[in-house]
């Protein structure tokens, strides 16, 4: 910046304002210093500035397990929407573990990163207010209802809902239901709306037919559930799983069985990850868009970012149901 000043014969506060466009400069005097900035192949030194200004152009992305297609596909939409307001996204694996969520969120408080999305917070997570209160945040897909932190998500509960009925629409009763250990509001609400379905149309839910698989929804843990949910009875006609990795472990272990999907045992998902169409049968599932995901809860964090007016604590966006080969009536109604 000295040397632009001395080319143009101004001082290095007038080359300031210029390049931060703070106060008035004179359009000659405007003229002679991008002349120098141009004859000079002048840069700012982005570091020096952001130092001075608390700023990083970082965003911070606190992810559980960044190898699961679910969360793959929405920082994908993160990263594209930050690169086109112009930020950089750090990736910080939390391994789904609290401690590891705590160090991350730190980078706000060293101003290493200007916001945070964070991506699996799980019920009771009203310690996220330590920083929330202070530095802006947002939690995508994952979120507490009694935490007023703004979040993105879609309706759990609703898509629950419709991939409930469309199995009883098609004659199932006998409707089992692969859940998870963890404690995350889309669990709590996807029962829910397995329950209250059933009850909605007079069908009394078998004790044994809820399970619980691995909190992170891992393959194999689809696996041994299933095998419970068809070796007990009566044997389930449907299975729906509360996400496809589960359903993908779930039609393993019916082939591994000697039966068939969809002719002996329904089996849906939940989220569209691509492997979903990788094989036959290609399953049925609801379709979250996790990239849009990705995309609004950038959108929305860089609305705190920027202290614009009527920032929205929270956003559903649409979901629909994708019926593939995995579904299909059951043999008997009864």
């Amino acid at each position: 910046m000295a040397d632009v000043a001395r080319e143009a014969n101004v001082s290095v506060a007038t080359v300031s304002r210029l390049i931060n466009n703070q106060g008035v400069v004179s359009p000659d005097t405007a003229e002679r210093v991008y002349a120098a900035i141009e004859k000079l192949a002048y840069e700012p030194n982005l570091l020096a500035r952001n130092l001075r200004k608390n700023e990083s152009w970082v965003i911070l992305i606190l992810s559980p397990n960044f190898t699961n297609p679910y969360y793959a596909h929405i920082l994908s939409g993160i990263g594209d929407a930050a690169a086109e307001l112009g930020y950089s996204a750090l990736i910080f694996n939390t391994a789904d573990n609290e401690v590891r969520e705590k160090e991350g969120l730190e980078m706000l408080k060293k101003h290493r990163a200007d916001g945070a999305i964070l991506m699996a917070s799980e019920i009771g997570c009203d310690w996220l207010l330590e920083y929330s209160d202070h530095y802006p945040c947002v939690q995508c897909s994952e979120y507490d209802p009694a935490v007023d932190i703004p979040h993105v998500s879609i309706d759990n509960y609703q898509a629950t809902c419709d991939a409930m009925e469309y199995l009883i629409g098609l004659g199932h009763k006998r409707i089992a239901m692969i859940s998870s250990e963890n404690e995350y509001v889309s669990t709590k609400l996807r029962l829910k709306g397995y329950c209250d379905s059933l009850a909605k149309h007079g069908i009394t839910p078998c004790g044994d037919h809820v399970v619980y698989a691995s909190r992170d929804y891992s393959f194999k843990s689809g696996q041994v559930k299933a095998r419970e949910l068809l070796t007990s009875s009566p044997v389930p006609t449907a299975i729906f799983c509360i996400s496809d990795t589960l359903a993908l472990g779930a039609i393993t272990t019916v082939q591994d069985m000697g039966l068939r999907v969809p002719e002996d045992v329904t089996v849906i998902g939940f989220d569209d990850v691509e492997f979903t169409t990788m094989f036959h049968p290609y399953i049925t599932t609801v379709v979250q868009p996790c990239y849009q995901l990705g995309r609004h809860s950038m959108q929305l964090l860089y609305a705190q970012i920027s202290q614009k007016q009527d920032v929205p604590r929270q956003q559903f966006l649409e979901h629909q149901l994708n019926v593939r080969e995995s579904s299909a009536p059951p043999k008997s109604v009864d």
